[in-house]
């Protein structure tokens, strides 16, 4: 069973698992040397730096590593950057965090997602168009665009019981360049 403890542990769990994902990882704020480098290896319209520690904390949006510098003093010890998915919001079919459970017989399904191209993972829950809690026979979810495409990916990777925030989009992204991006995965923190 999956056990993630923080956002760095997330990161580093999803790259041990063979997750697709815009680049991301944490740094310490005074590591410029690792930052720059990267910003080298990740070329990118744009990135998004925020706070590992926190939920809901900050976020800046930055187009390179100039920008970044200069943010830098606004985070204390460390430093999450990320590829930013904002480029490709117009390419979303479905966003949100879900949970497949494996129970005896049918499993269940927990998903609160968006389909419009205005979905963050920050505002899914503001005004959510989908808030579901169903087991895995009910026609309705298998209705919802991308639903297929997600719990799929859920299913090859044995993501059950962990919370996966996810994009499904029309093109292939990320750093295995498919259709499904995992943002994070959660559990007990």
């Amino acid at each position: 069973m999956i056990k993630v403890s923080s956002k760095k542990d997330a990161i580093e769990k999803m790259k041990k698992l063979g997750l697709n994902y815009f680049p991301c990882d944490v740094f310490d704020v005074k590591n410029t040397a690792e930052i720059k480098k990267f910003f080298d290896k990740h070329n990118a319209q744009e990135y998004c730096m925020r706070n590992p520690n926190r939920t809901n904390g900050k976020y800046y949006y930055v187009n390179n590593f100039e920008e970044a510098l200069k943010l830098l003093p606004k985070f204390k010890t460390s430093v999450t950057i990320d590829v930013s998915y904002r480029p490709y919001k117009e390419d979303i079919v479905l966003v949100g965090d879900i949970k497949l459970s494996k129970n005896y017989g049918a499993g269940t399904v927990d998903l609160t997602a968006r389909t419009d191209s205005e979905a963050t993972q920050r505002n899914i829950y503001e005004n959510p168009e989908y808030n579901i809690h169903a087991s895995l026979e009910e026609d309705k979810i298998w209705r919802i665009p991308g639903f297929e495409k997600i719990a799929g990916y859920i299913s090859a990777h044995e993501l059950y019981d962990v919370i996966v925030e996810f994009g499904v989009y029309s093109c292939k992204l990320g750093v295995k360049k498919e259709n499904v991006v995992i943002s994070e995965i959660r559990t007990g923190f």
